[in-house]
């Protein structure tokens, strides 16, 4: 302004002073002028005096879009403001359907959030960026699923233990579990027996394993329930996520269990299917026959097979195969005690073969020296028993 002061009274003089100190209130105006925190070196913006900021940029990298998520989440971002105004990220808020859940001003941006704050369902989080100049620019949506509690049905029937027993009895769970505690709640209702016990077991469809939990009687006829003070542990939750737990009802007729249902998440199908002699086999009996459990998490995309059969004479392999691509999917193990009990667990699958799961494409063989094509061959059925 001294400099202006300086200039001569001509017209040539004063346009020229007139358009110096204008030049010069700008070029300071990414200083004190409204540059809000801009370094001395970078090009002015906002507060009026010159262009206006450029905003920030922001995205939500976790968690990744349509995940499932429980109990407490981590919620993380990237933001960015302009280098070349010289401007700062100054604080991230996170929002879960526009209501803020967190806040930070560090980088990496990151929060935890208590999903267990709202009810199952879907949600969509976002990330608001706020730099140094007060401008702010808000993320696209990422929709995720919160999943803190599963209901996890179970139906009973004979038909899920082999050989089957004879008995017409049949049975119904409605249990529901809370991820972040492990809490199990619930109820057994039976039809048609007097049960002595009923369990609840660790093993997928087919295949037998521990106990974990037994159920007391409840009021009504027929009726069993879950204890008030039941959990299940991390490697349990992780079990049923898979398809891995399964009910099972005693009687004093049939004390090992009369009838038995896999626990399913909405994840998991679970199907029972016949093997049969198959077509070409030279070497099996009328009396040779089988079941194939398989169990599909279609998240996953996972494939649990236990196969048990009888009256096949020295049976040496056993395998599951897609026939729409002629692949096979999985080499089956022979039991070392039950010689006619074959399995596999948590083979991966693709999609084009989840495809042929859904169309009946699958088949499982146990063959024999004497049968090395299939002496016993079914059909994996995509619907439930």
């Amino acid at each position: 302004m001294r400099n202006f002061l300086r200039c001569g009274l001509g017209l040539r003089a004063a346009v020229g002073c007139a358009a110096f100190a204008i030049g010069a209130l700008v070029s300071s105006c990414g200083g004190g002028y409204g540059s809000g925190g801009g370094s001395s070196g970078a090009a002015a913006c906002g507060g009026g005096y010159a262009n206006a900021c450029p905003a920030p940029m922001v995205s939500v990298t976790a968690p990744a879009a349509s995940a499932d998520v429980s109990g407490t989440v981590t919620l993380t971002a990237t933001a960015t403001a302009s280098s070349t105004y010289g401007l700062t990220i100054s604080q991230v808020t996170f929002m879960v359907d526009g209501t803020a859940v967190g806040t930070t001003s560090t980088s990496p941006y990151s929060v935890m959030w208590n999903s267990a704050t709202v009810a199952n369902g879907s949600y969509a989080v976002t990330a608001k960026a706020t730099d140094s100049m007060g401008d702010t620019a808000t993320s696209p949506a990422i929709e995720i699923t919160v999943q803190n509690t599963t209901a996890a049905p179970a139906a009973l029937t004979a038909t899920q233990i082999f050989p089957a027993p004879m008995s017409r009895a049949s049975g119904m769970a409605d249990l529901t579990v809370e991820h972040d505690s492990g809490a199990i709640s619930g109820r057994v209702k039976l039809a048609g027996l007097t049960a002595t016990s009923v369990t609840i077991h660790e093993g997928f469809a087919g295949a037998s394993g521990p106990e974990l939990l037994a159920l007391a009687p409840g009021a009504g006829e027929g009726e069993w329930t879950i204890p008030a003070d039941a959990l299940l542990t991390a490697e349990q939750l992780a079990a049923l996520s898979q398809g891995r737990l399964y009910v099972v009802a005693a009687s004093a007729a049939y004390p090992r269990g009369e009838i038995r249902g896999q626990i399913v998440p909405a994840n998991i199908v679970v199907t029972f299917s016949p093997l049969a002699p198959a077509a070409q086999a030279r070497g099996v009996g009328a009396g040779a026959s089988g079941v194939i459990a398989a169990t599909v998490d279609r998240s996953a995309r996972t494939l649990s097979v236990h196969v048990s059969s009888r009256a096949v004479e020295e049976a040496d392999a056993a395998q599951i195969v897609d026939r729409a691509s002629g692949r096979q999917l999985a080499i089956l193990s022979k039991d070392s005690v039950d010689m006619g009990h074959w399995s596999t667990e948590l083979a991966p699958l693709s999609a084009a073969e989840l495809a042929s799961f859904a169309s009946g494409q699958w088949y499982a063989t146990i063959a024999t020296a004497v049968d090395p094509e299939g002496a016993l061959a079914g059909q994996i059925r995509a619907s439930a028993d």
